[in-house]
């Protein structure tokens, strides 16, 4: 199973997002769960990768060649795709259609954006539905659960988008619905 995260360049003005990370990246390695992310050795993204690598776990990491002059590509992976674009929009569509499953942590406007086009992009049919957990540590996204709620309300969205959500403030829980997830299809298309 591949779980693309999406998460910041960034370490936050938390200290718990960084080892969060790092913790969600041992648990990765042990599950034998592959990584897909960004590509940056830089904040929760770096954490993150690093902790996989460390534990023998695979990483993919895709990264867009001249875009960003202050974050590192984190070139020693099990996988590393350098895009040979100067936009983000290649590296997004590939992230989002390397993983089987999506996990976001908290992150600024690129992670905001991320998650915006997956469901976007879920919602049209554009890509085929996937379990998307969102990391609520510190009631980081409170503020974004409400504002589905408010698309949902105001009949600008529908209810079946945010209900395909799983949203916890423990990784365990989220990592948990993920791979059972993961299980149930693959015992599902053994018996079919």
């Amino acid at each position: 199973m591949k779980i693309t995260v999406f998460c910041g360049a960034r370490f936050g003005n938390q200290k718990n997002y960084g080892e969060t990370a790092r913790l969600i990246g041992n648990e990765l390695a042990k599950r034998k769960i592959e990584l897909v992310y960004g590509g940056s050795t830089s904040g929760t993204m770096g954490a993150i990768s690093q902790a996989v690598l460390e534990n023998g776990g695979k990483v993919t990491g895709i990264y867009p060649e001249g875009l960003f002059e202050d974050e590192l590509p984190r070139k020693n992976t099990t996988s590393f795709i350098q895009t040979t674009t100067t936009t983000m929009a290649q590296r997004k569509e590939l992230l989002i259609n390397s993983g089987d499953a999506f996990l976001i942590l908290p992150g600024g406007l690129g992670t905001l954006e991320e998650l915006s086009q997956l469901l976007s992009n879920m919602a049209l049919g554009i890509i085929p539905q996937r379990k998307i957990s969102i990391l609520n540590i510190n009631g980081f996204y409170d503020n974004l659960i409400q504002l589905l709620n408010n698309f949902i309300d105001a009949k600008f969205m529908d209810a079946l988008c945010k209900d395909d959500l799983l949203i916890s403030a423990d990784y365990q829980v989220l990592l948990e619905e993920l791979t059972a997830s993961e299980s149930k299809s693959t015992k599902q298309e053994l018996s079919a």
